[in-house]
């Protein structure tokens, strides 16, 4: 149970495409280290509702780490709620 709901919070907040070009890229690459917060990475992430199709998504290292830190933060949030036994669609769900 706890599984499809993480997955769903996780497909909800994945991230949308870039608007990097790909000469963009790779200019900036080139000039930045790799680990640099600044720095452009580019990762193929599965399509929603495909089982092949794949998109190159490029963003800055810093927009990777905040993607990843929301993601863990409402997954930790979900986990906390469901402990709790608040039932976010009920009247008073204490603030959902």
């Amino acid at each position: 149970m706890h599984m499809l709901l993480l997955s769903a919070i996780a497909l909800s907040t994945s991230p949308a495409p870039s608007a990097f070009a790909d000469a963009d890229v790779i200019a900036a690459e080139e000039k930045l280290p790799r680990d640099h917060p600044q720095a452009i990475r580019c990762k193929r992430l599965s399509v929603t509702g495909s089982l092949a199709r794949r998109e190159r998504i490029c963003k800055t290292n810093a927009e990777w780490l905040a993607i990843r830190e929301q993601q863990q933060d409402d997954a930790r949030d979900l986990v906390v709620r469901s402990r709790a036994g608040i039932d976010c669609g009920a009247p008073g769900g204490a603030g959902c």
